[in-house]
């Protein structure tokens, strides 16, 4: 299975398509993210590093809201597009390539809040590297700084194992743009494959142009979540529901100690 860095680098070009409007989806992530921040009293123009900000999907529109926003990703592809998105709506974020795991290394501020979304965290396949990467967030966060994660839903899904989701459909017939997973699951069900295709119609509207990305997560359940953040620093840690949060995922929340 591919490294993040691949998978990630691989599907840089093509993440808007797995929405109907990327920027849209954008700016509702940042603005269910503002308001669990500001519930907890992170309010603009508070720093903030999102540590696996991606093409900036979560970064890009907490800048516009006025977060003082740093964001780093694993993926050098990634990155350059996010830096390119940005640029193109005049937002001042400053972007790095780093790899969570040693995040302190590249950024030396202390942050009033880090964030990871769309279930980056999974991808850390062992204890260690989970350590690895919640210490290193540790020491990016000021004293009672707030963590914000968010994770699929692994005990329920490592429970059903589905095998995959649904393709979704975007766009006007000539234009549209389709995604969809296939999930294959380790036999104690603790890890998933995933291979996630994209499909373009060609502008002749002759036919579809496909590409797919292949990655593997951890099925990282809240508990064992959960645990990591104690184990390195992390306290006062809750867990929201989307009902709760307003967000599609789950969404753990947590203070520096």
């Amino acid at each position: 299975m591919g490294h993040p860095e691949d998978f990630y680098d691989g599907l840089a070009a093509d993440y808007h398509t797995l929405f109907d409007d990327w920027w849209t989806a954008a700016e509702l992530h940042g603005g269910v993210i503002a308001a669990l921040l500001t519930a907890r009293g992170v309010v603009p123009p508070s720093s903030l590093l999102d540590c696996t900000c991606g093409i900036g999907t979560q970064a890009l529109p907490l800048a516009a809201i006025g977060y003082s926003v740093t964001g780093t990703d694993i993926s050098p592809r990634s990155v350059t597009r996010a830096r390119s998105e940005g640029h193109a709506r005049r937002l001042p974020v400053r972007l790095e390539v780093a790899d969570v795991r040693v995040l302190h290394e590249i950024v030396h501020e202390r942050f009033d809040a880090v964030i990871s979304c769309d279930n980056a965290l999974p991808h850390l396949l062992t204890d260690a590297d989970l350590d690895l990467a919640l210490g290193s967030i540790r020491r990016c966060l000021r004293d009672d700084g707030v963590f914000l994660a968010s994770v699929r839903d692994y005990d329920s899904l490592a429970a059903a194992r589905p095998t995959g989701t649904p393709v979704s459909m975007h766009g006007r017939a000539g234009r549209r743009h389709a995604s969809g997973q296939a999930w294959t699951w380790s036999a104690d069900g603790q890890y998933v494959d995933i291979t996630l295709f994209v499909l373009y119609e060609t502008v002749s509207g002759d036919g579809w142009r496909a590409s797919a990305h292949e990655t593997r997560y951890r099925a990282l359940r809240r508990a064992s979540l959960t645990s990591a953040l104690d184990t390195n620093g992390f306290g006062s840690i809750e867990w929201l529901t989307p009902h709760e949060s307003g967000y599609y995922q789950p969404v753990v929340v947590a203070r520096a100690r």
